[in-house]
């Protein structure tokens, strides 16, 4: 065997090892789903929206929260305009006579706009709402409950995609399910490392405790999340509360956003290496490594997949070449052709792909999830493994050389809000 072979073995055997543990996890967990019930005397909530160039989105963002299905008087909706060049600021004036607050600054990144709204809010629950981004009536009644407990500093939704309109989209729409599963997964092994930017809820006493968001990453949702459990509390995940994220609509602006969360993953890694420790138990001994090893997995994969192509398509050059170029020579029926591949690498794709459909399945059920994903899923098995890769390799290298990677507004024609 050569040890390519080996390699991939290994790998191979270290994908599925964590896809079936994952699976297992949900199912001995299944009773604990159902979210928790909610306090008859509810908290007041802070909604803090970020918003820089979001004209094109910013009127349905605030739309969704004033429809939220919560009492108003408990309810404090604050946009933060971080020096926006087109009408988002104007657009968010309009709704002050609905009783949103509307604050404005120079431009300087999510994270200290997000810090200005800390320093207006009034609730004592904070959330933040990105200015792409819906939310369903009810998802902020679905997650309160899970703030019964004491040692729970912030509830996850799940984040899902609108409705798609071209491949990129397509793709998007696929990973967005596997991260509702993942985040369920990891909430029951006390394990998320991201709390997502779209409506995420947080008690205000962890920011008054241990400051605001940190500004000098550009992932502050995963800074936060890993600051809180660097100081023992938890984080659970509403899973039927959905909000929905308008998909980046082209391969550049996808590569752009998928680099700049990976780079900050590496950023608040080394930040809190302190986590990888048995004192915080599954975050530090398993899930945090596995996210390394999944990135060494697929890059074995793709890079031995694309090797055997590489020398098969040669050999077959050779060939043809041989026999003059005459390709009905090499089309002669071979009985061979019949017999089923028995290797146990074929058997190991064959299971992971059923445990990828099974993985899907469960997570448009638990969310509810009505959108067809047939093609969508085509799509995610043929494409995502190499840009996965290719966004990983792009992420490292802007790492190394401390390359900025920074985030901009949308243009009108790149959004679409259709996810009911």
């Amino acid at each position: 065997m050569e040890i390519g072979e080996i390699i991939l073995y290994s790998v191979s055997y270290f994908g599925l090892y964590c896809a079936i543990f994952f699976m297992l996890t949900l199912i001995e967990n299944r009773k604990k789903i159902k979210n928790p019930k909610r306090p008859k005397k509810l908290p007041p909530v802070t909604v803090m929206v970020p918003a820089c160039n979001e004209e094109a989105c910013i009127a349905k963002t605030i739309d969704s929260l004033l429809e939220l299905n919560y009492p108003k008087k408990l309810l404090q909706i604050i946009v933060i305009d971080d020096g926006s060049k087109d009408n988002t600021l104007k657009i968010a004036k309009s709704y002050e006579k609905k009783g949103v607050t509307v604050l404005t600054k120079p431009n300087g990144g999510k994270g200290t706009a997000l810090n200005l709204g800390l320093e207006h809010a009034k609730g004592k629950l904070v959330a933040c709402l990105d200015a792409d981004s819906v939310v369903e009536p009810n998802a902020l009644l679905k997650m309160i409950g899970y703030f019964g407990r004491k040692k729970v500093m912030a509830v996850t939704p799940s984040l899902k995609c609108t409705r798609p309109k071209n491949i990129w989209q397509r793709v998007q729409v696929i990973e967005f399910l596997l991260g509702v599963y993942l985040r369920k997964v990891f909430s029951y092994l006390g394990s998320i490392h991201v709390t997502p930017g779209p409506f995420t809820v947080f008690r205000k006493e962890f920011f008054d405790k241990y400051g605001g968001y940190d500004t000098s990453t550009c992932t502050e949702d995963i800074e936060i999340s890993l600051r809180i459990q660097s100081h023992q509390y938890e984080i659970e995940n509403a899973v039927d509360a959905n909000v929905y994220a308008v998909a980046m609509p082209t391969f550049r602006t996808l590569k752009k956003q998928r680099v700049r969360w990976y780079k900050g993953f590496l950023e608040n890694v080394a930040k809190y290496k302190h986590l990888f420790s048995p004192k915080y138990g599954n975050l530090g001994l398993f899930v945090m490594p596995s996210a390394f090893l999944s990135i060494l997995t697929a890059t074995t994969i793709v890079t031995y997949s694309t090797y055997l192509m590489i020398k098969t398509n040669y050999q077959r050059a050779i060939n043809l070449y041989n026999v003059n170029f005459d390709v009905w020579k090499l089309l002669k029926i071979r009985w061979d052709w019949f017999y089923i591949n028995q290797s146990p690498l074929m058997l190991i794709g064959m299971i992971s792909l059923v445990i990828g459909i099974l993985m899907i399945y469960l997570a448009k059920r638990l969310s509810k999830e009505k959108m067809p994903l047939t093609y969508s899923y085509i799509l995610f098995s043929m494409l995502y493994l190499p840009l996965y890769v290719f966004w990983w390799l792009m992420a490292i290298k802007a790492r190394i050389y401390d390359k900025d990677v920074e985030w901009a507004g949308r243009k009108r024609n790149d959004v679409e809000y259709k996810y009911m």
